[in-house]
């Protein structure tokens, strides 16, 4: 029987695998899943025996981004659904960026949205040569979530943050490598085995020097981080209500039901 949680938490000695584990729908980030990553990385931060963590994603997509099915299924009562939504998300990528261990994301196929966003929480990226790193919400009428605005324009400056997020948001793995977003571009075949050599490299490191280089790392930001994580959610949830985001909600989940 297939296991139908959400996300998936494994650990291997020293290595802890978070998958995410919705592959029918790419991995795109409904209630479920949002509460079940921000409980699997609170988890972890309780394992004392943990080192290193790897996010995966199943099937043919690290993460498509937000489910907007489940968007347009809950119209009716769409800002408090978003509302709870994006309360999970954002604990979930502050998680991350407060788990004192390194994190690896091994990401494939769509890594769309908040898919990309949960990319950029992580310490390092291996990236699959044929993935795609999609900004997605302007196109939904959306601006973004999960930090994205932050990160881009923390990594890429304003100007060219900007420009990513609105006009030129679909960049191929090699691309997003160029662009220092990325660590590695690797065959498909071998994005998580990359990821585990990593791994096991960092924990054959003293684990107080990783650690607290990571913090390191993350203290410069953090603050500012969780602060601007507030922002994103008062400007997505002003634009909920709006006919633009009304409407291609209603298009997106028309054009899915058309789908083979």
């Amino acid at each position: 029987m297939n296991d139908e949680r959400p996300v998936i938490v494994e650990t291997q000695g020293e290595v802890v695998t978070i998958t995410l584990n919705r592959p029918e729908a790419l991995n795109a980030i409904d209630n479920a899943l949002a509460l079940g990553l921000r409980r699997a990385i609170e988890a972890i931060a309780a394992m004392p025996e943990a080192r290193v963590v790897v996010l995966r994603g199943a099937g043919k997509s690290f993460c498509g981004g937000g489910d907007v099915l489940a968007m347009h299924a809950n119209r009716a009562s769409l800002t408090s659904f978003i509302d709870r939504l994006i309360d999970d998300f954002h604990a979930g990528v502050m998680a991350l960026h407060r788990l004192p261990i390194p994190v690896i994301a091994s990401v494939h196929g769509a890594v769309a949205g908040g898919g990309f966003s949960l990319a950029l929480a992580c310490d390092m990226v291996v990236a699959a040569r044929g993935a795609r790193f999609v900004v997605a919400y302007p196109r939904l009428g959306a601006p973004a979530d999960g930090g994205l605005s932050f990160q881009l324009t923390q990594r890429l400056g304003r100007a060219q943050g900007f420009e990513t997020l609105t006009l030129h948001g679909n960049l191929s793995a090699e691309k997003a490598l160029s662009l220092g977003l990325v660590n590695r571009v690797v065959d498909a075949e071998t994005a998580d085995a990359e990821a585990y050599a990593w791994a096991r490299e960092l924990v054959a490191l003293p684990v107080q020097s990783v650690n607290e280089l990571k913090e390191l790392v993350a203290v410069q930001s953090r603050d500012a981080f969780e602060a601007h994580l507030a922002h994103e959610k008062a400007a997505f949830l002003r634009c909920v209500n709006n006919p633009d985001l009304v409407a291609r909600v209603a298009a997106f989940a028309e054009k899915q039901r058309g789908a083979p």
